[in-house]
């Protein structure tokens, strides 16, 4: 096997949008992944400090709490919802998933002679409508647990989903 070094910096309008593109896709998927952690540690914590006894027993309960949450798949099965919920929020994972990992593959360099810009829009914006779906039922559910007050309608849903799209495929 050849070691090859990186060596295109070649950088030009459309490669500078198409990271970007990356970039705000990855904040997108960085914030979904930490709200399911955030909420899910946030509700065992809650129990454990009802059921703490004293200060170590709840110190040793935080430690056993957050090496539970490593994963955002054990996050979301540890939320123990219902079927339909856990399918948007799986779907929203495997998006996650897709942009954090695979979505760079192959554009080392220059995008310019790496992409097909209309597939690659096409693929980001999907990637990016499952990971807002999740995010929406995420922030629904985090504000349920903290008992505030939610006024969400497919209004609402459309128009945040819209403008997260715009956001990240912005030039």
């Amino acid at each position: 096997m050849d070691i090859q070094f990186f060596e295109d910096f070649e950088r030009t309008e459309y490669s500078d949008f198409i990271h970007g593109v990356i970039g705000r896709s990855l904040i997108i998927a960085t914030r979904f992944d930490r709200s399911c952690n955030e909420l899910a540690m946030a509700i065992e914590y809650k129990q454990g400090f009802i059921e703490a006894k004293t200060t170590d027993d709840f110190d040793n309960f935080v430690d056993k709490v957050f090496s539970k949450y490593r994963s955002l798949n054990n996050s979301i099965e540890l939320l123990k919802l219902p079927n339909d919920i856990c399918t948007t929020l799986d779907n929203a994972r495997k998006a996650r998933n897709e942009i954090a990992h695979s979505l760079c593959k192959g554009l080392d360099g220059c995008a310019d002679l790496r992409t097909n810009e209309s597939q690659f829009i096409k693929e980001v914006s999907k990637l990016i409508e499952d990971v807002t779906c999740g995010d929406i039922v995420i922030s629904q559910l985090t504000h349920i647990f903290n008992k505030d007050l939610i006024h969400i309608n497919d209004g609402f849903v459309k128009k945040y989903q819209e403008d997260i799209l715009n956001w990240v495929m912005e030039q």
